[in-house]
């Protein structure tokens, strides 16, 4: 029996401190010339493109604003690659262990399952070299819902090891209240994590499969996957 592991990025496995929401913020305003573009957007479990769509309406750039996006998108990589590297990009407490560890695990595969752009999630995992652990993921491609995001995620883990998995055999790992509505949309397991945007005792409300405080003990986490049949 395999396990797919389905990693959301910010608030679980890194902690950014807005450094894509300021790179986004630097790009914006060059590209469109409107500053602080994403004050007031909620960023935490969204989708890139949406915060995007979001400014658009924001600021009567719906019909402009997608004609200039390969500009936008060349300056935002550009912006995040500085702004990521910096001490503001904090990896987790036992994020690399844990992924060792299940890297170990014959049955024990990961993913991502981000609400990033890949070529920006790629330049947040990289400055802490956790882009060897994920091969393969969901990534924001377009502007659709977070569960159809995860759902392209399991199938491009799928194709990629060679091996379906199961809706019950897919553990989607992440810190928000979007998280866990996404992961029960397709039918997943969920392991919340109170470590980014939703207070322990909001994320116990939504009764996840499995809630941790961090990720710090690990024990609880494998203890979990072990006993999924």
């Amino acid at each position: 029996m395999k396990l797919l592991l389905l990693w959301d990025i910010d608030g679980t496995l890194i902690h950014c401190r807005g450094c894509g929401k300021r790179a986004m913020e630097q790009a914006f305003q060059q590209i469109y010339g409107v500053e602080d573009a994403f004050r007031g957007i909620g960023m935490a479990g969204g989708l890139d493109l949406h915060f995007l769509e979001a400014a658009f309406s924001k600021h009567g750039l719906e019909v402009a604003g997608p004609a200039k996006l390969p500009d936008f998108f060349k300056l935002y990589y550009s912006e995040l690659e500085r702004e990521a590297d910096t001490e503001d990009n904090i990896l987790l407490q036992g994020v690399v262990s844990i992924l060792e560890r299940t890297e170990r695990e014959p049955t024990w595969y990961n993913a991502l399952g981000t609400g990033n752009l890949e070529q920006g999630a790629r330049i947040k995992l990289d400055v802490h070299d956790l882009n060897r652990f994920f091969p393969v993921g969901g990534f924001c491609v377009e502007a659709v819902d977070r569960a159809v995001m995860l759902q392209q995620g399991v199938e491009n883990a799928s194709a990629h090891y060679g091996t379906p998995f199961a809706p019950e055999h897919v553990i989607v790992i992440g810190d928000t209240d979007r998280d866990i509505a996404a992961a029960r949309a397709i039918g997943a397991r969920v392991v919340a994590v109170a470590t980014g945007g939703c207070t322990y005792e909001s994320l116990e409300a939504l009764q996840p499969d499995l809630l941790l405080r961090d990720l710090a003990q690990p024990q609880l986490l494998y203890d979990f996957l072990r006993q999924i049949v």
